[in-house]
Formats: C-alpha cells, structure tokens, sequence
C-alpha cells in the first residue's frame, strides 16, 4: 500500500505546483501615473559635482552608453545622485542596469540602479552545483532542484500574488506545502524517510504558527520593526496585515532548519535499526533522541547567529542612536528578531521528539509487517 503510494507523490506534486502556478498573475498591486524602462549600460564617466554643502556625500551623476533595447548605442547622462562615499561610485567601463523614467508631470531622468552581476552570480551558482554534486552525487544534485523550486515558488508564486492582493490565507498555505514538498519528496525522494519528514514538518509548522499567532497579539507586535515594511504597506495600498506578513515569515524561516531536524532524525533512527533489528520502539526512541538533544542545542545558537548576522549592521545602527540596553532591547525591530528567534526555536524544539515518536512507530511496525 506505502508502495503505491509513493508511486503517486510525483505525479500530484508536480500536478499540484503547476495546477497554482497557472494562476500567476504578471500584474502590479496599484497603477503608476508614470512609466519606468530598463536597460543596460556601460558606464563611460563618473562626474562629481558639488553637493551644496552636504559635506557628508558625494554627489556624483554618470555618462553612460546604452548596450541594449530600442537605443542601443546612445549616450545619456543620469540624474546626479548621492552616495556615503568613494567605494559606492559606480566604476568606469563596468556593465550596469538603468532605468528611464517618464511622466506627463517632469522631463525624462535616467538613473543608475545597480551593476549587472548576473553572469558572476551565474558562475558562482555553477561552482556551487559542481561542488555539491561532486562530494554528494546525485543526491545533492536533488537538493539542487529542490533549491530551484524553493526560489520559484516564493519569488514567481507567493510573493507576487501577495503583492497582487491575493487571499494572504490560502496563498501561505499553498506556498508552505509546495515548499515542504520541494525540500523533502524532490531532495530525498518518494519514500517513507521522506514521508515521514513530511508529515513532521507539517506539525512542526502548525505548532510555529499557532505560538506564533499567540505571541504577536499578546505582545502587539506589529510587524513594523523594519522600514522597509512600512515601505511595502503603502506600496500594496494596504492590503494585507504586517503583522500576518511578520508571521508568514516566521513560519517560511523555519521551514529550512524543520526539514534539516525531521530528515536528520529520521535518517538517524533508521542507520540505528539497521544495525540492531531487535530495539523496540521505545528503545529506538530513546537513542535517536539522544542524538536529538545534541542536534537542539547546537540548533538553537545556528538560528540565534543567522539571524543577527542578517540584520547585523541595523542593529549596530539602533545601538550607536540608543547605547541604553533598557531602550535597545524594547526597540520594536529588536523585539520583533527575538520573538523571531524564539518561536522558531520553540516550535523546533517541539518537532524533535514528535519527528522521532512518529519514525519510531512507522520503522518498527514495517518490521512487523
């Protein structure tokens, strides 16, 4: 019966992905009274101009000639702009993105909008692959796919229909499974390892989101730590809740570390009982978990670290606009990265010994049967 069963996973996932994949809509959450071109360019000159006193800038603006679309081979020169310093001026002779704004409302402005790195980024993803596939083989090369498909289904699937003003409910409920099938069946392939890592990451993500929940409206968190959310609420015209965005990113962080727990348990207690057949459940159990405890602990540190290393240099900044401890740990982005932490650890802790009741039962009852 579990046979037949894992016969069929690929064809509903596939089915199931490309089934909310078609819904894709390319449109924006709200119109713009201008219009915005982009193409790419080579910077000839950087020229510096005076900043009319700002002394702490640089105001720099740049003569560029366009590589691509309907004026190829043209000149511009952009908007002067300013920047923190030297090192953030664009060089001369590398390839950059630009864009063309129009509007009824002012003339014509280019802007120089970043380097065109996606020939480097491509390399260094090639050399990645290599590497991967070389010390784990065909393995890793899954993960691989399942990384793939973990990025389209966040950057071509849920966010844009967040932005879209989809319903943000089912939108982070299909994104969560479609994630979970992506990092377990695709990775490891159709087979009870990986149902079993399945079925735990879902309890996992259910226990995240309902602490989660609780702790967000006990503590009136409203997702706005970051200005960058506060941005993104007027850039959607207020369709959605911060707060429901703050929780869906709780629960998307901690899907990565679910699948490593609910896989590395489960691998664990099954190179237990292939060495000894005779343990009992509660005897497999019982040493899986002690392999357990240490996988929590060292877990624990990884997403505190993770987690402040991402948002090192912002916090760096609220501690140098307010030295008191009292104030910085209040601060609502501090608070918001620590609950952050806090819930996903919690609901991790949790999933270690369910993961490992759930694959205790299921290893040895296949013996039995």
């Amino acid at each position: 019966m579990l046979k037949n069963i894992y016969r069929l996973f690929p064809l509903l996932s596939i089915s199931f992905f490309l089934f909310f994949v078609s819904f894709l809509k390319p449109t924006f959450a709200q119109e713009y009274q201008m219009e915005v071109k982009n193409y790419k360019g080579e910077i000839k000159e950087a020229i510096v101009e005076d900043c009319s006193g700002e002394s702490d800038y640089i105001c720099v603006k740049y003569r560029v000639e366009v590589l691509d679309g309907d004026m190829k081979g043209q000149e511009i020169e952009s908007i002067v702009s300013a920047v923190n310093g030297e090192d953030d001026i664009f060089k001369d002779g590398r390839t950059v993105y630009i864009s063309l704004t129009s509007s009824e409302d002012f003339e014509n402005q280019w802007n120089v909008e970043s380097y065109a790195r996606e020939g480097m980024l491509l390399m260094v993803f090639l050399a990645f692959v290599i590497l991967i596939f070389f010390v784990t083989g065909f393995k890793g090369f899954r993960a691989i796919i399942g990384l793939v498909l973990s990025f389209v289904i966040l950057y071509a699937f849920t966010i844009p229909n967040l932005n879209n003003g989809a319903n943000l409910i089912l939108i982070s409920l299909v994104s969560i499974v479609l994630l979970l099938f992506a990092s377990t069946f695709i990775t490891y392939g159709f087979n009870k390892k990986s149902l079993i890592a399945f079925i735990s990451s879902v309890l996992g993500v259910i226990i995240i989101f309902l602490l989660g929940s609780f702790i967000v409206k006990w503590m009136d968190l409203g997702g706005t730590g970051e200005e960058s959310a506060s941005m993104l609420y007027d850039a959607v015209s207020k369709s959605f809740s911060l707060s429901s965005i703050y929780l869906l990113g709780i629960v998307i962080g901690a899907l990565g570390v679910l699948d490593d727990v609910t896989v590395g348990q489960t691998s664990t207690m099954m190179e237990i009982y292939s060495v000894d057949k005779s343990l009992s459940s509660k005897e497999l159990y019982t040493r899986t978990m002690n392999v357990g405890k240490d996988h929590i602990s060292s877990m624990i540190n990884t997403l505190f670290i993770a987690y402040a290393g991402s948002s090192f240099t912002l916090v760096m900044l609220l501690a140098a606009n307010s030295p008191d401890f009292r104030i910085l740990i209040n601060t609502e982005f501090i608070v918001e990265e620590i609950i952050r932490t806090l819930v996903a650890s919690i609901g991790l802790v949790l999933v270690v010994p369910v993961t490992t009741y759930i694959a205790s039962i299921l290893v040895v009852k296949q013996k039995e049967n």
